[in-house]
Parts: C-alpha cells; sequence; structure tokens
C-alpha cells in the first residue's frame, strides 16, 4: 500500500474542517502512505466544485453512489446530516472502503449497530469523530488514568455549553429532528459522554431531565410540548454510574450565553485530580495526593510534544481544532496502513448512541434506565 485515494461527502461545516486537517494530517507526521484528496461530493455541481476548488480536492460528484463504486476510491468521509449517514456507510463498507463518519454516528442506535456489524463483518476500518479525545491534555489524561499515577476513578463531571442556539437559522437541519437534528444530547454531549467512556470506562445506567426553549424569550416548553410536537431539546442534565462503580453528571445547553464552545470536565480519582477546559486547550490543571504537604493543590501544564498527540516543542504554539482534527486523521490512516482497529469506531460510537438513547428514556420515564453492555465483540 503506498497511497491512499479519500472521496469526502458533504462540503458544509464539518467537510471544510476535515477538508483543512486532511492536508495537514500528511505535512505534520509520517503516516506510512501518501494520501490524496480525490473527490468531494455536494448537494449541487455548483457546491461541488466550488468546494473542491476552495478545499483542495482533486474533483467534485454530485452522486455519492457513483463515487463509492469507482474502485480507486480507498476511504469514504462521510460529513452529512446523520439520518444519511446509514445509507451511505452501509454501501461503502460493501464496496470494501474504510470509512470514517462524523458524529453522532446515526441518532438511532439500531442503525448504529448495523453499521458496526457489517463493518466488522468486512474487515474494513472505521472511526467516528469524536475528535476532542485526541486533545493532548485529554490523551494526556488518559496516559495518567491507564498507568494508575491517578488512582482509582471516583467521580466525573462534564459539561459542555454554546450560545449557538441564541442566533441560529430556526430552519437549518440541525433544529429539526425530520432533517436529521440531533438536539444537545446527541450533537454536543455524545462528545462528553465518549470523553467520559474513553477515561472512566463503560456507562451501566442514567437518569436524566431533557428540556427544549420556548420560542422567544420565554424559558423551557413544558414537557407535553416537547414530547407532543417531537421538538429536539437545547439542554439536558444527567446522571450517571460506571462499571467500576464511579458516578458522574453531565449537563449541555445551547442557550448559555456566553459560552463560545466551553467542553469541560473534572475528575477525581484516588490519587488526584484533573481539570480540562477546551477554551483553555493547551493545558490542564492536576492534583495529586501524594505531593509534599506544602506542594498540594493543583498546577497547570501546558502541553507540547512530550504529551501524547503533541506536536510541538516549545508549548503554547498552538493546537487547535485542525490540528486535532488531524491527529484524529493521523490515527486513522495508520490504523488502515497497519491493518488494525482505529478508536472510537463504528462499534464505539454505537454504543455512544445507546447512552444517549438511554438519556432520553429516562427523561421520558423518570427513571434509571440501563446502557447495554458491550458484547465482547464491540470491546
Amino acid at each position: 500500500m503506498t497511497e491512499l485515494k479519500v472521496a469526502l461527502i458533504g462540503g458544509g461545516f464539518m467537510g471544510r474542517a476535515h477538508s483543512l486537517a486532511y492536508a495537514l494530517a500528511p505535512i505534520a507526521a509520517e503516516l506510512g502512505v501518501t494520501l490524496h484528496r480525490e473527490v468531494l461530493v455536494d448537494a449541487t455541481p455548483e457546491l461541488a466544485a466550488t468546494g473542491a476548488a476552495q478545499l483542495g480536492w482533486n474533483s467534485s460528484e454530485t452522486d455519492w453512489r457513483a463515487v463509492i463504486a469507482r474502485p480507486d476510491i480507498d476511504i469514504v468521509d462521510i460529513c452529512t446530516p446523520p439520518d444519511l449517514h446509514e445509507p451511505i456507510a452501509l454501501a461503502a463498507i460493501e464496496a470494501g472502503k474504510h470509512v470514517f463518519c462524523e458524529k453522532p454516528i446515526t441518532n438511532h442506535s439500531a442503525e448504529a449497530l448495523r453499521m458496526a456489524q457489517q463493518a466488522r463483518a468486512a474487515g474494513v476500518v472505521t472511526q467516528v469523530g469524536f475528535n476532542y479525545r485526541h486533545t493532548p491534555a485529554i490523551s494526556f489524561t488518559k496516559q495518567l488514568l491507564d498507568s494508575g499515577r491517578l488512582g482509582a476513578p471516583l467521580q466525573f463531571r462534564a459539561s459542555y455549553l454554546q450560545e449557538s442556539s441564541f442566533n441560529a437559522d430556526p430552519n437549518r437541519w440541525r433544529a429539526k429532528k425530520s432533517t436529521g437534528g440531533s438536539g444537545t444530547v446527541g450533537d454536543i454531549g455524545s462528545h462528553i459522554v465518549d470523553a467520559a467512556e474513553w477515561l472512566f470506562g463503560d456507562i451501566t445506567q442514567v437518569t436524566a431531565r431533557v428540556r427544549a426553549k420556548a420560542p422567544g424569550d420565554g424559558g423551557w416548553a413544558t414537557e407535553q410540548e416537547r414530547l407532543g410536537e417531537d421538538l429536539i431539546d437545547d439542554g439536558a442534565v444527567w446522571l450517571a454510574e460506571f462499571a467500576n462503580g464511579a458516578i458522574g453528571s453531565f449537563s449541555v445547553n445551547s442557550f448559555a450565553s456566553g459560552r463560545k464552545n466551553r467542553f469541560h470536565f473534572e475528575l477525581d480519582a484516588s490519587k488526584g485530580a484533573v481539570e480540562f477546559n477546551w477554551n483553555n486547550r493547551e493545558e490542564f490543571r492536576v492534583s495529586y495526593v501524594d505531593e509534599a504537604a506544602d506542594h498540594q493543590g493543583f498546577r497547570t501544564v501546558h502541553t507540547n510534544n512530550q504529551h501524547p498527540n503533541g506536536w510541538w516543542r516549545l508549548a503554547g504554539l498552538g493546537t487547535g481544532y485542525v490540528e486535532v482534527s488531524a491527529i484524529q486523521f493521523q490515527e486513522f490512516i495508520r490504523a488502515i496502513v497497519k491493518g488494525e482497529r482505529a478508536r472510537p469506531d463504528f462499534a464505539d460510537a454505537a454504543r455512544i448512541q445507546q447512552i444517549v438513547e438511554a438519556v432520553h428514556t429516562s427523561a421520558e420515564s423518570g427513571r434509571w434506565v440501563d446502557v447495554p453492555a458491550r458484547t465482547r465483540e464491540e470491546r
């Protein structure tokens, strides 16, 4: 294997981010293969041609089925609304392509499980765009937990807050379930669930409250209105229990004024604690219980190339959204070259969707809801 050719399906916001990341990934590190941005697929010839020209793709197309059928395409990258993920992914898997898919993998766990099962049977490599887990500070936190330096997991507290819904187009596809909208739990909440499971292990049950915003300057709509009108959720809180006995709390809100893109978590363990805020993503705070008495407390660590996924010897040079997205593609491409499993893959993402659905089921029932255990193949 000397080269890999990529087809990008969907040239919107995430398609642009992926295009920039694909350009950067092979420049920043050796991947063991030459990567070609071969074709960009979009809804109209004009959108596709303009996007391909601006974002550095060799050609453009409007028919994703025809592109998937091409023998020269090795990788299909899906950046469409979630309601299109399953048919595109299954067609790509059937054609023997490796598949990268944006999150959420779908809005229905049954679809996601089918995608994971078909990918496993076909032996293709898959990965899903939970890009935040590849941030050097989070990767280092994972290393500290896995090494035992922080001790046993105790409590995970996470939030993802944005003010995006105040000025959002009410007719955008994200605003309606009928056009693929996932709501805050599925859209941004899935990121903090992924981080929690990656760092602390499997979540076994949840209990939740979910809300939709009333029009205008009013507060939350009633639950009768939310459920009766099938509204997407704009905010939610939930508690979780982990298989290892740890506990967690989570909150999401897209009507959080002043919070631009605040992905934040704190975790407590028996030997230490960590705090991370994406808006200060090149640093994290860590405290160790065994420090000398006059040094106990949080210290701020600035990440560099001494930390997992760190690129720069000099801390503070910048690791932003595109860089972290490029890191996820580096790991995806290396997995293809080595014939290994990429993470998080379709099985991981299907499980995240099961947790999202458990949150909604709990909100409707008012009860704790169990999350299905992973099978041996899914681990």
